[in-house]
């Protein structure tokens, strides 16, 4: 996938989304099997 995003996975990868969608983003990452930490 890194080559396809042009990186080598290097730096971390960061999304910004406002505080209201919060827990919907955090929820469709985690569906999407992304390694997050648990949402407090």
């Amino acid at each position: 996938m890194s080559i396809l995003e042009g990186s080598i996975g290097v730096m971390p990868r960061r999304m910004m989304v406002h505080n209201e969608d919060y827990f919907m983003a955090y929820t469709i990452l985690k569906d999407n099997d992304f390694d997050l930490p648990d949402y407090t």
